[in-house]
């Protein structure tokens, strides 16, 4: 990416008629679906989408951040980073949980998520979301979390 297309980078909530599109690129790469209840933030790059990455509510004051979806002709730009801070600030969660792919997790800690303190407290859709994603995903992922506020 040109210094001038950085200059481009937006990131923005998604529309209700990106739904379609943005489920088809998560079905790309075997992540569940949104929904119209997800937070969702779409990065562009001028006219482009580049990346996209949602909050999913689990209740009124817990959501988990994920979907981050970086475009390959985007990649290595800092878009993941730009859809997460967007998220982060725009969520009205306080606790958010995020499970990455074990080798992007260092991104996420170096964002303010770490590691979980209570493994008691984790709610049963975050239980469910890292046994769906050991039987889908080769890769292992871990558990991190960040209070927003």
């Amino acid at each position: 990416m040109t210094q001038a297309q950085a200059s481009d980078l937006r990131v923005r909530l998604a529309r209700p008629s990106e739904l379609e599109w943005i489920n088809a690129r998560y079905a790309e790469i075997r992540f569940l679906p949104s929904t119209a209840a997800d937070l969702i933030a779409i990065a562009e790059i001028g006219d482009q989408r580049a990346g996209i990455g949602r909050v999913v509510p689990i209740d009124a004051s817990t959501g988990e951040l994920g979907g981050m979806y970086v475009l390959p002709a985007f990649r290595g730009q800092g878009i993941a980073k730009a859809i997460v801070g967007f998220l982060v600030e725009y969520t009205d969660r306080t606790l958010l949980y995020c499970v990455p792919f074990a080798s992007k997790s260092a991104i996420y800690e170096g964002l303010g998520f770490g590691r979980v303190e209570n493994a008691c407290a984790i709610p049963a859709k975050i239980r469910e979301k890292l046994d769906w994603c050991g039987r889908t995903h080769e890769e292992p992922v871990r558990l991190l979390e960040m209070r927003t506020r």
